[in-house]
């Protein structure tokens, strides 16, 4: 029986451009090799590597009625996401990025606000939560009118696992966005430099136990090509990254929570979910958006091939 995933939050439209070596000055052209319109966004992103990876992944989020919502629904929909809960809304722009990517496969955006930061606690009725077994926030930090406290006290309520990945906070709130909800979570998903501003530690442990101590029951810390950190109430732990050529770094990071999440509901330890999620977030660079990770084989594979 498949586990049964809700991903809240973010879909974006995002029109990958690659690679991007500078700007050119104005009035003049310099070719790249592709520009691609892609479903991204924190959860989006996550539930489509979720329902490559064997799961039952179900999106709610909000779009509009224009061309880059439907661009976003078809793609996140052909991952083999479920749409169903995925909100259009007359007169309101989809959130859109531009997404340039260096020869290194790292990423800068320019971010257009539009249905992430409409969506409210009312787009995820009891009826929904009670479809999913876990529900995931993706890309917290954005969305801005969505009381995730409220939102994980009544997925718990119901009996679902939760968990919050956090995204850049453009707005500047970041702790006052999320400790509402930190004591109601199983799992904490940031990344380093997330952390850091979160919590006003620079090293990557002391800040995932100071995130700890507010608490969620694990919390784990993504570092890129560092791997990622885990931190529980018995310790703090660290695991590589698998080593891969990297072409586009932009959805590693919810790649990562897919991998993650699945392993730990699914019976694994949290370090071998971690592994997992590593394995999850180094298949994801090698190819444009979520494209990289075809399936829960090719990820279990990369991680075998990285223990010998």
């Amino acid at each position: 029986m498949k586990r049964s995933f809700l991903c809240v939050g973010q879909l974006v439209a995002d029109i990958v451009v690659r690679p991007v070596r500078s700007l050119p000055p104005p009035g003049r052209a310099e070719p790249v090799e592709d520009v691609e319109l892609v479903s991204g966004g924190c959860a989006a992103n996550t539930a489509a590597v979720l329902a490559k990876l064997g799961a039952e992944a179900r999106l709610s989020a909000l779009v509009g009625r224009d061309a880059l919502g439907d661009a976003a629904l078809a793609d996140i929909k052909a991952a083999g996401v479920i749409v169903d809960a995925v909100g259009r809304v007359d007169g309101l722009p989809t959130a859109a990025a531009i997404v340039l990517v260096d020869d290194a496969g790292q990423r800068s955006f320019y971010y257009r606000a539009g249905g992430c930061e409409m969506l409210t606690n009312a787009h995820v009725p009891n009826a929904l939560l009670k479809k999913a077994a876990v529900v995931h926030i993706g890309g917290a930090m954005k969305l801005l009118r969505l009381d995730m406290g409220e939102l994980a006290r009544r997925a718990k309520s119901l009996g679902c696992l939760t968990s919050l990945d956090t995204d850049w906070d453009v707005a500047g709130r970041w702790m006052a966005r999320i400790e509402g909800a930190l004591p109601v979570l199983d799992y904490l998903l940031t990344n380093e430099e997330e952390a850091a501003m979160l919590t006003g530690e620079k090293a990557p442990r002391e800040a995932g136990r100071a995130l700890l101590v507010r608490g969620p029951g694990a919390v784990v810390v993504k570092r890129g090509a560092r791997g990622a950190l885990l931190v529980t109430r018995d310790g703090a732990a660290e695991f590589p990254a698998y080593p891969v050529k990297a072409v586009d770094t932009t959805c590693a990071g919810d790649a990562f929570a897919a991998g993650f999440l699945l392993g730990a509901v699914g019976g694994a330890s949290l370090e071998d979910a971690v592994r997992q999620g590593n394995a999850a977030g180094a298949l994801c660079t090698t190819r444009v958006s979520h494209r990289g990770v075809t399936s829960l084989e090719a990820v279990r594979r990369l991680m075998a091939e990285g223990q010998r």
